[in-house]
């Protein structure tokens, strides 16, 4: 609940004081030709340990994630040594950027972050997407 508090707090910071002065830049990722039509990312994928967690990748490198009803916009890229880029959004803003390695086993996706690899999440593709 704290957490959901000052996730809160910043979403009303970043409003009133804009993002540009907090540090962040308005920037777009834009989709890789790797990242249009089959890419294996594209779908809807559950998180192992809760299946009320998603991610959603969209074939136009647009994509969300979370639960219901707090859900995060962002954008992807697969950048050029293969690792994952996720640009979240507040808005037009991007606030945050996450970076993950990524390892596809059957209908597994395992992400681990590249700044601590001791968080992995391993998640598993929805049927029918």
């Amino acid at each position: 609940m704290k957490l959901l508090k000052i996730l809160v707090m910043l979403a009303v910071a970043l409003t009133f004081t804009g993002c540009e002065r907090l540090g962040f830049h308005r920037e777009h990722i834009e989709p890789v030709a790797s990242v249009e039509g089959d890419h294996p990312l594209v779908g809807i994928w559950e998180w192992t340990e809760s299946e009320t967690w998603l991610y959603i990748f969209n074939a136009d490198g647009n994509g969300s994630s979370g639960f219901s009803p707090l859900i995060e916009h962002f954008t992807w890229e697969i950048c050029n040594d293969g690792h994952l880029t996720l640009a979240f959004c507040l808005g037009n803003n991007v606030v945050a950027y996450e970076h993950w390695y990524m390892q596809f086993e059957n209908n597994i996706l395992l992400l681990t972050d590249r700044d601590d690899n001791s968080r992995r999440h391993s998640y598993i593709r929805r049927a029918g997407s």
